[in-house]
């Protein structure tokens, strides 16, 4: 969803429709998160906040440069930056999940 509206900023396509599904799926995650603090351990429930800093970051920038309030640097590049960072913190997530459940050896690389 959130690289959906990242190529409609880009194109100047952005609808209300995309937004109403953005502003949807910012919530579902909300919640989601939430009931992750009270199940996932230290470790994974450490590597989920990152993950959800990183997207809470570039949700707030998106949702600046869609409507026009964009500070000084923030910019669509900026913006596929900071969605390189979630998704690298993603696989970091991703790889922590794998080692809590015993598939991945914790010093097998990211």
């Amino acid at each position: 969803m959130i690289t959906n509206v990242l190529h409609a900023l880009e194109r100047d396509e952005v609808t209300e429709e995309l937004r109403s599904e953005l502003d949807r799926a910012r919530r579902d995650h909300r919640l989601r998160h939430a009931e992750a603090q009270m199940m996932l351990p230290d470790t994974v429930m450490a590597a989920a906040s990152t993950a959800n800093r990183y997207l809470g970051d570039l949700y707030g920038l998106l949702i600046r440069l869609d409507s026009g309030t964009a500070e000084q640097g923030e910019n669509v590049e900026a913006a596929r930056a900071r969605m390189n960072g979630l998704w690298d913190s993603l696989w970091r997530m991703r790889h922590v999940m794998r080692v809590d459940l015993g598939i991945t050896a914790p010093d097998e690389d990211v």
